[in-house]
């Protein structure tokens, strides 16, 4: 780190949604980050339209004039909330923007480990550190992942030797977005995150933007992100998945393997339907999967709305295909 060049630009990126205290530790570490005096850290907390008392108590809460809090009146999702430090990190010419999820911590060294990295291949144009689980840096929680475009699928390693011994592709590449770290030069050329998916799949997006626009992605494994794997899931994220899954397939797959592409996604949204109903999930997760997957069936983008009835059609769909996705789910158990 030694050789590193000077005067480089960080801007670090926290969006908060009602969870104020989960920010606050968030920004507790990274604030405490060890790095050279050649680079030069701006730190930004976006709170993504929280409900007035997190915000009082995030606004509090921060002490440290380091850092820039910016409130947004509506939630805005993953996406637009970071686009808006990530925009900011373009018109100020900063070197580097690193998104952080503030459900984790970072470690003293994780953000000179992952500019160091950076350094040495001015065509990384995303990094993440590995993700390990918040009580256990021996658990990984993610090292990498390709994308099959044959089974539109994303494909985890299990390990980091696992992906070495595969010969990953670096231009293959998809990284997690929970502690993403992007050359700013890199997001001049393939763009900001897309708020069409609001959440989910806009990390697959932009990884997929750089590889196809030339850029490497790369997993620093010395470099290490504690991340608290989530619990039971809210239905806005079976709704998320299922409809963000047509724009990302539907925008990037290789026309050889675009074949029915449509109607796959479709029945594997009403799988996911069915596979709900199956582990005895409330009827909202299922309604949600079902409204995402009409929804991204029609490119309907932006903030989930929720309050719709499942549509009648897809309701119909998903319990004439329940004989033959039963019997597949009843293999898996």
């Amino acid at each position: 780190m030694n050789d590193m060049p000077s005067d480089l630009l960080v801007y670090i990126s926290v969006l908060n949604w009602n969870k104020a205290d989960s920010t606050l530790v968030c920004l507790e570490h990274l604030l405490k980050s060890d790095t050279p005096k050649s680079i030069k850290i701006t730190f930004f907390v976006v709170d993504n339209g929280s409900d007035d008392q997190d915000w009082q108590h995030l606004a509090n809460g921060i002490k440290d004039d380091r850092v820039n809090l910016i409130r947004l009146e509506q939630n805005r999702g993953f996406s637009g909330g970071h686009n808006i430090v990530m925009q900011r990190a373009i018109d100020d010419n900063a070197d580097y923007v690193w998104l952080v999820n503030n459900d984790g911590i970072s470690l003293p060294d994780t953000l000179a480990k992952m500019v160091a990295a950076a350094e040495t291949d001015a065509t990384y144009g995303a990094l993440s550190p590995l993700i390990v689980t918040i009580h256990d840096n021996q658990h990984i929680d993610f090292c990498g992942a390709y994308h099959n475009w044959e089974k539109l699928s994303g494909i985890r390693y299990d390990s980091p030797k696992d992906c070495l011994a595969n010969g990953v592709d670096e231009k293959r590449l998809w990284l997690q977005g929970a502690a993403i770290l992007f050359r700013v030069a890199a997001l001049k050329q393939v763009g900001l995150l897309d708020d069409k998916f609001f959440a989910y799949y806009e990390d697959n997006d932009i990884c997929a933007k750089l590889a196809f626009s030339g850029w490497k992605n790369k997993v620093v494994v010395d470099a290490l992100f504690q991340h608290d794997i989530p619990g039971e899931r809210q239905p806005y994220f079976y709704y998320l998945m299922a409809r963000n899954a047509f724009f990302f397939w539907r925008r990037h797959t290789p026309e050889e393997y675009r074949r029915f592409i449509s109607l796959r996604l479709l029945e594997r949204a009403l799988f996911s339907a069915n596979k709900l109903v199956f582990d005895t999930e409330s009827k909202s997760k299922v309604d949600a999967c079902l409204l995402g997957g009409l929804d991204g069936l029609l490119g309907r983008g932006g903030q989930p709305n929720l309050s719709r009835k499942a549509p009648w059609i897809m309701v119909l769909l998903r319990k004439l295909l329940w004989p033959y996705h039963s019997a597949h789910i009843k293999k898996c158990y």
